[in-house]
C-alpha cells in the first residue's frame, strides 16, 4: 500500500496531505492529554518498541500490479493498544523513515498516512469499537472480545484502505480506476487475513503478559 512518487496527481496529493496534516495536528494535542493521564516513562519505550515491530512488518512488501505494493499495515492494532491518535502519529513516523529507504514516495507520505493511519488506524479503531459493543452482549471475557474484534477490525480496515487507495490511484489517471481498485482490493483481501491474525495475536499476547498496556479499554467500551 506504499504509494510511490509520481503515481498520484497533484490535486489528490494536496487534498490528502491537507486531511492528513489536520488529523496529525489534532492527534498531537490529543496525545498530549494522554501523556498527562498516563505514565510517560512507561509509554514512550513501549511506543518505540511497537513502532519498531510495525516498521519491520511493513518492510515485507508484495508488488501489486499498477506500481504500488501490498503489505501488513498495523494501524488498527496500534490504535487498539495505544489509541487512534497514537496510531496515526506512529504510522506517520514509520512512513517518513521508510521513505528514506525508498519504500513509498516522499511526496506521498501524506496520502500514505491518510490510507494507513487515518483509515487503517482511526477508522479501524472505531470498527473494533462497534464490534466490541456487539460482543459485549456475549459472555466472553474482555480479552477474548478485544482479541476477536481487533482481528476482524484489522481485516476490514486494511481492505477498505486498499480500496480507497485504488480509488486515489485511478482518479489520478495513471491507471484505469477499475484495474487499480480491483488489484489493490484483491491482494489485500488475502493479505488482510495475515493482518487480522497477527493483530489479534499481538493483543492476546499483551493481555496475557501485561494487560495494563492496553490503554484503550474504557474508550473502546470493553466490559
Amino acid at each position: 500500500m506504499h504509494i510511490p512518487d509520481g503515481l498520484l496527481s497533484l490535486p489528490i496529493i494536496l487534498t490528502l496531505w491537507i486531511i492528513a496534516a489536520a488529523v496529525i495536528i489534532l492527534g498531537f494535542f490529543k496525545m498530549g492529554k494522554v501523556f498527562e493521564k498516563e505514565d510517560s516513562d512507561r509509554l514512550i519505550p513501549y511506543i518505540g518498541v511497537l513502532g519498531a515491530v510495525i516498521f519491520a512488518f511493513q518492510f515485507v512488501n508484495y508488488p501489486v500490479p499498477g506500481g504500488t505494493s501490498g503489505h501488513l499495515v498495523g494501524g488498527t492494532v496500534i490504535a487498539v493498544i495505544l489509541g487512534p491518535w497514537a496510531s496515526v502519529i506512529l504510522i506517520l513516523m514509520i512512513l517518513i523513515i521508510q521513505s528514506l529507504f525508498g519504500d513509498g514516495g516522499i511526496t506521498a507520505i501524506g496520502p500514505n498516512t491518510f490510507n494507513m493511519g487515518v483509515i487503517g488506524g482511526i477508522l479501524g479503531f472505531y470498527i473494533v469499537k462497534l464490534l466490541i459493543i456487539a460482543l459485549n452482549k456475549t459472555n466472553l471475557g474482555k480479552e477474548i472480545k478485544t482479541t476477536i474484534a481487533t482481528g476482524i477490525g484489522s481485516y476490514i480496515a486494511i481492505v477498505f484502505a486498499a480500496f480507497v487507495c485504488g480509488i486515489e490511484i485511478g482518479l489520478s489517471g495513471e491507471i484505469p480506476i477499475d484495474i487499480s481498485i480491483a488489484a489493490m482490493t484483491f491482494w489485500h483481501l488475502i493479505i488482510g487475513i495475515g493482518e487480522g491474525i497477527i493483530s489479534a495475536l499481538i493483543v492476546l499476547f499483551i493481555y496475557k503478559a501485561k494487560p495494563d498496556l492496553i490503554t484503550t479499554e474504557e474508550s473502546l467500551g470493553v466490559l
